[in-house]
């Protein structure tokens, strides 16, 4: 039942960029897709404070001018935040652009840049997968997958957060001891990797890595499988999911493979809030086993806790943004440690989990805990 007065208090307006229709849907739809569940619960309980919560989503295809078009539009309509983003070639721009229109940009999952990391940057925040802190962990998982490994290829889009994303796994799998590591680079629109795996059999690395989308690797382990190269494949879960990586690996295949993320996929834990998501996902329709799910429903948590925190004042971007600078919101096994937001960082502490695959019996399980990374990049068991 909706609090006392609740229909007459205007909404809460927040803009929402996806990539609905471009080269980056499969990966960046599907958290906007469980944040739109979350919100439609939210606003069935009777929203925040008594105000419901609109969301006036703009489908910018990962184009940067599409991008800067829908920050402008967002703008005339008053909107007091912007959320989600699509691919990172357009973050930096839309950042900039929405910070001239005074709006913070709190950026979802599953990707972000380093603008988000201390020192703070005015306006820009972010909850999602931090290429540079994520490609650290793929690094640091690299040994830990392969602990004699020698040799790593990181596979990457020609955009900036994937790029950096695979230079920091080439830098760290460096650090713990692997005495060859690179990265090979393909366009964001690239279906067709027989050249590429042509180049990782001639060099048979220890360890594949990558950082790339859903498509991209549904498209390219199936033709690495079938080459007869019999490494290890790390896959870094930008909402690419479980069942993704099990269709995309053939019963024979001689690949170890791997995956890790920042949330949980679908199946793994269980508590009210996984629950509540589960049920959620069920009803929409929405059953593929990824972490955007459950990254889209942290991001639903960490609106709700800043328009509780500036209530009334909610209707200026400014007290929003003050707002998003005191989160704390534990996300109930979403991922392994609270969200935490402050004034002088937008980012906070994340943690990965690691699975690997059985290719038998066609399933997931969790290798170890947690594994803890600051902000700053230190990482902790």
């Amino acid at each position: 039942m909706e609090p006392a007065g609740a229909a007459d208090q205007p909404p809460y307006r927040l803009g929402y960029l996806v990539d609905a229709s471009g080269p980056q849907q499969t990966t960046i739809k599907p958290a906007y897709d469980a944040f739109r569940l979350y919100v439609d619960e939210l606003n069935k309980k009777g929203g925040v404070n008594g105000r419901k919560v609109e969301i006036l989503a703009r489908d910018t295809q990962s184009d940067v001018q599409r991008s800067l078009d829908a920050v402008q539009d967002l703008g005339r309509q008053e909107v007091i935040g912007i959320l989600g983003l699509a691919a990172t070639n357009a973050h930096a721009a839309v950042y900039a652009s929405a910070k001239k229109l005074g709006i913070p940009v709190l950026a979802g999952y599953p990707i972000n840049i380093p603008t988000v990391l201390p020192p703070a940057k005015e306006g820009a925040f972010g909850v999602g997968l931090e290429l540079s802190l994520a490609g650290t962990v793929g690094g640091y998982l690299a040994r830990q997958v392969s602990p004699q490994g020698k040799s790593t290829i990181c596979i990457a889009f020609e955009v900036p957060g994937s790029m950096l994303s695979c230079q920091k796994i080439v830098d760290t799998a460096k650090a713990h001891g692997f005495t060859q590591a690179e990265t090979l680079t393909v366009p964001i629109q690239q279906r067709d990797f027989r050249a590429v795996v042509e180049r990782i059999v001639r060099a048979n690395p220890d360890v594949v890595t990558m950082c790339l989308g859903q498509a991209h690797v549904a498209s390219l382990l199936p033709v690495l499988a079938g080459s007869g190269y019999g490494g290890i494949f790390l896959s870094m879960d930008t909402g690419i999911g479980d069942d993704t990586v099990r269709a995309a690996t053939p019963p024979d295949s001689k690949l170890t493979v791997y995956s890790y993320g920042r949330y949980v996929s679908v199946q793994d834990g269980s508590s009210p809030t996984l629950t509540a998501l589960r049920a959620a996902l069920k009803e929409g329709g929405l059953n593929d086993q990824t972490s955007s799910y459950p990254g889209g429903w942290a991001l639903g948590l960490v609106i709700t806790e800043a328009l509780r925190k500036c209530d009334s004042g909610c209707a200026k971007p400014s007290n929003f943004e003050s707002a998003l600078e005191k989160i704390n919101v534990d996300t109930d096994g979403l991922t392994g440690v609270p969200i935490q937001l402050a004034a002088d960082d937008h980012y906070g502490p994340s943690a990965y989990r690691l699975y690997k695959y059985d290719n038998k019996a066609r399933t997931f399980s969790a290798v170890g805990d947690w594994l803890h990374i600051g902000s700053n990049g230190k990482i902790s068991e």
